[in-house]
């Protein structure tokens, strides 16, 4: 990746100015408080294209356009890589259910019976999104240029308050997509667990460990890095919106997009991904927990689940609210508007992911109806 000023060059650019922090383009959040209070400047977020002396143009010049396109496109390859292999995953367990059911041998027919199960299934999506994460994580890190480390650092002065309030905000985008299903507005199943030791443990892993972690260090890591270069705003929406769709579930892109900004709001606070993964894990162990509670305990018409439903809608929606008045969306300039969202619709690799992803989802949608 081409870059207008090396760091050296950054440092001397800004020798002048005593006490004040040197940003990095590598580090769209740079800023040397954990708590961080976020500066408007366009040129904080992205210092090579900051020029002393300087406002930042209202147009962006050609090579802006270069870069910034260059991190957008970074992002919709690495996002259709990781889909692409967690599709390929899904494929290959169906098409083994496939040859199975109609093999003549008895043998077969019995692996077929194994592998029908959902614990089987769960397996096969475990082991995808572990291997898809790993490899789209350190490319991502390699190609946008910035180490692993700097998504993974230590935050110490976290309060509990905001812990408590992004919690219970999450509970209640969580609750939306539970709620959809269990009063009839969506039709899918909301329950993963059977009643299956096997299959709860593997599901649970699956749901309450694997995807937070992978959703944080891809969406609100990679994703949200580079499409924040030219605005948190729409960093922020943007790669919740990317996040929605690529859960490739009609009745789950809302709820996932109010999730995803929660959590990427509280990303940029801190700088690190470290404390969205824990809450995200959190929020859907205490999810399962009532699952796994309903399923064991013969609760066909799961009243325990809307009970639970109706609290977390009722008590995380005050928290909701209060969340998006004490910590509103960082404010975008119009510099910012112009390097943002046209640039972000006019990148090659965006655009080819969002049909992708809608077609993705189309399909997961016909597979429910008819499997």
């Amino acid at each position: 990746m081409s870059t207008i000023f090396s760091e050296n060059s950054a440092g001397e650019l800004f020798a002048d100015y005593e006490c004040m922090e040197i940003p990095s383009e590598y580090d769209p959040f740079c800023n040397s408080s954990e708590n961080i209070s976020f500066n408007e400047s366009y040129s904080h977020i992205l210092p090579a294209f900051f020029f002393r002396n300087q406002k930042c143009r209202k147009k962006p010049s050609y090579y802006e356009k270069k870069n910034l396109r260059y991190f957008y496109n970074t992002t919709g390859v690495i996002l259709t890589a990781k889909l692409m292999v967690e599709i390929s995953a899904c494929l290959i367990f169906y098409i083994i259910m496939f040859l199975c059911s109609y093999s003549l041998t008895s043998s077969l027919n019995v692996y077929y019976s194994v592998l029908s199960d959902s614990t089987i299934r769960y397996a096969f999506k475990t082991i995808a999104v572990i291997i898809s994460t790993l490899s789209v994580f350190l490319a991502g890190c390699r190609f946008s240029a910035f180490p692993p480390f700097c998504l993974l650092k230590k935050c110490e002065s976290i309060k509990t308050s905001d812990i408590i309030l992004f919690f219970m905000a999450g509970l209640f985008a969580a609750s939306l997509q539970n709620a959809a299903v269990l009063f009839g507005i969506q039709t899918e199943s909301v329950n993963p667990y059977e009643k299956d030791i096997t299959q709860i443990v593997m599901a649970a892993i699956c749901n309450c460990l694997v995807m937070p972690v992978s959703e944080g260090l891809i969406f609100r890591g990679i994703a949200l890095k580079n499409l924040s270069r030219a605005s948190q705003r729409f960093g922020i929406i943007a790669s919740s919106f990317l996040c929605a769709i690529s859960s490739c579930r009609f009745s789950s892109m809302i709820p996932v997009f109010l999730m995803s900004v929660i959590l990427s709001k509280l990303t940029v606070k801190y700088n690190t991904v470290i404390p969205s993964v824990l809450i995200h894990i959190t929020i859907n162990i205490s999810n399962a927990v009532i699952f796994i509670y309903s399923t064991l305990m013969w609760d066909s018409d799961l009243l325990i689940t809307k009970i639970w439903t109706i609290i977390t809608l009722v008590t995380g929606g005050i928290f909701a609210f209060i969340l998006a008045v004490k910590h509103p969306l960082p404010k975008m300039k119009a510099e910012q508007r112009r390097r943002s969202l046209p640039l972000f619709l006019t990148s090659v690799f965006i655009i080819l992911m969002i049909p992708f992803c809608f077609v993705a989802a189309a399909a997961e949608f016909l597979v429910y109806l008819y499997m």
